[in-house]
């Protein structure tokens, strides 16, 4: 199935087949008699119920520095609910696991009781949790302080259960008896959190089915992944057998699940927004076209609105990538920890899973930077001069040729270009243009590179001609887009942020930029600077 045809299945439908290949999985173990052979079994060592519950942890305390990092006023204040108790939840299966059977004493003597209260406590948070965003209206808070009341009741829930759960297990009814399994409070604990997961799974199915958005689907798909979990610690004979090591991969499943929901609802939407800015921008352009035609005075009026649009929507912009930068620390940061410290405990898949998180983290972060500078860009005055493109040129095939010394390119730079624009601004086109020239042309065993000066009406306009990938005309009006690419990130690396940049600069110049190619043939960019006419001309004739 392509993934087209995936992304055309509905959110809830999408989450309901899942749900039923987890739940036969769930049915196999269960049913199957190969299976069942291995009903109190020992498959679950120390080091990976340590894994298992690592994992869990980092997941919950990632989740709970996105939504938080993240958060504004408009959004909902469920997402915020929910990061909350994943912090909560995931401290106290700090906890579980330091007082699981076989670890060093944590406090007070580890064991199966100790460890059982920790994971039943935490359980409880979570489903009371599910069962708060079912009942609750997705709307923001009304009160911004909220969020730091929800943020005080996780943590003083968390400390009372330490406590509890660390000075006091006497009060704590028995759960666990060796030989015999669990107790029956064990079993009836499980099953109130089973029936509160449920009953949030099944107020979340009716909103999936209303709001038919992705939240409600996966808050949905989240709870019933929570009961088909807590089914099978209903079950095992040994904290050590196939049901608990089952439960706990479903708790892992649960986790990616709701950190997917919580990445998505918190990073995802500030993009969508932008969009939704981009496209009113456009249709404002648009409309100013259409009155320009007969409505001077009204041109006018909109032109000054969509001016302050644009900075409206450039601040917007630097904003959003400014304040993405704290989750993705965090999720850089954690994820350099698990690498640094607990790289032993890791197999092979989970080294490359780790390494994969990271490689995101990085690019991620260098598409904020490339976000910051084109909106850097688009707010710097310009301070016009005479500018001596020939031999900024010059420095810049210098710089190319010394940060990559292996290759030879041919370097052809007309004499006596000069315009009348900003010194540092231009310096920012030419390497933008250049530096793409040198990167396509980067496959060629004689590259050649031309810098040069030609007119277009009486105006001076510069060129960069390669004879590198070039490209298809047919795809020549998207180039200058941000985030655009015409080949692949396997091909040639890059963002497609530069000629975004260099569109922003000439417009700035009152100039243009527009493109030739040929696939397979090299490319040829142009961008006039705007200015007076005798000086543009006076720069083409002194060549």
């Amino acid at each position: 199935m392509s993934s087209k045809t995936i992304d055309a299945i509905p959110p809830l439908r999408r989450m309901e087949l899942m749900l039923v290949v987890l739940a036969l999985a769930c049915a196999a173990v269960w049913l199957l008699p190969s299976l069942r052979m291995l009903h109190g079994v020992s498959l679950m060592p120390l080091w990976l119920h340590t894994l298992v519950e690592l994992f869990s942890v980092t997941v919950a305390l990632l989740l709970f520095g996105v939504v938080w990092n993240a958060y504004s006023k408009e959004r909902s204040g469920n997402i915020v609910i929910l990061g909350c108790a994943a912090l909560a939840v995931g401290l106290i299966d700090i906890a579980h696991m330091l007082s699981y059977r076989g670890m060093p004493d944590f406090v007070t003597p580890s064991g199966p009781a100790k460890a059982i209260n920790f994971w039943l406590a935490a359980r409880l948070i979570a489903a009371l949790s599910m069962l708060t965003v079912a009942i609750r209206q997705p709307a923001p808070f009304a009160d911004s302080r909220s969020r730091y009341i929800a943020l005080g009741a996780g943590l003083t829930l968390t400390a009372v259960v330490y406590w509890l759960g660390l000075f006091r297990q006497h009060w704590w009814p028995d759960t666990f008896i060796d030989g015999a399994g669990l107790t029956g409070f064990k079993i009836v604990a499980e099953w109130a959190i089973i029936s509160i997961m449920a009953a949030a799974a099944v107020l979340l199915y009716r909103r999936a089915r209303r709001d038919r958005t992705y939240d409600a689907a996966s808050f949905f798909g989240i709870a019933v992944i929570g009961v088909l979990s807590e089914l099978c610690f209903t079950a095992y004979v040994s904290v050590t057998d196939i049901f608990n090591l089952l439960g706990h991969l479903l708790k892992i499943v649960f986790y990616l699940f709701l950190y997917r929901a919580g990445f998505v609802s918190s990073v995802r939407e500030p993009f969508q927004r932008l969009r939704v800015e981009i496209g009113e921008r456009r249709r404002a352009e648009e409309a100013l076209r259409h009155l320009n035609l007969s409505l001077e005075q009204r041109v006018a009026l909109r032109t000054r609105q969509l001016e302050q649009a644009n900075k409206e929507l450039e601040s917007f912009s630097y904003s959003v990538s400014h304040d993405l930068r704290a989750p993705l620390r965090a999720i850089d940061g954690f994820s350099q920890i698990l690498s640094k410290n607990y790289d032993a405990l890791l197999d092979a898949k989970g080294k490359d899973y780790l390494e994969r998180v990271q490689r995101a983290s990085r690019r991620m972060g260098e598409l904020i930077d490339d976000i910051l500078h084109l909106s850097r860009v688009s707010r710097q005055e310009t301070a016009r001069s005479r500018v001596d493109i020939t031999q900024l040129a010059h420095n810049i095939a210098k710089d190319l040729q010394q940060a990559d010394g292996q290759r030879q390119v041919e370097f052809v730079i007309a004499p006596g270009m000069v315009v009348d624009a900003d010194p540092k601004l231009m310096r920012i086109v030419l390497e933008n243009l250049m530096g793409n020239a040198w990167k396509f042309t980067g496959k060629r065993p004689a590259a050649r590179i031309e810098v040069g000066i030609t007119s277009d009406e009486g105006a001076a306009v510069i060129f960069v001609r390669d004879n590198g990938a070039g490209f298809s005309m047919e795809y020549a009006h998207k180039l200058f887009n941000a985030f655009q690419r015409l080949h692949a990130a396997s091909e040639f690396d890059g963002s497609g942020i530069g000629l975004a940049t260099v569109q922003r600069i000439v417009r700035k110049h009152g100039g243009r930029a527009w493109a030739q190619g040929k696939e397979g043939e090299g490319a040829t960019f142009y961008f006039s600077c705007g200015g007076h006419e005798d000086e543009k001309t006076e720069s083409i004739h002194a060549e």
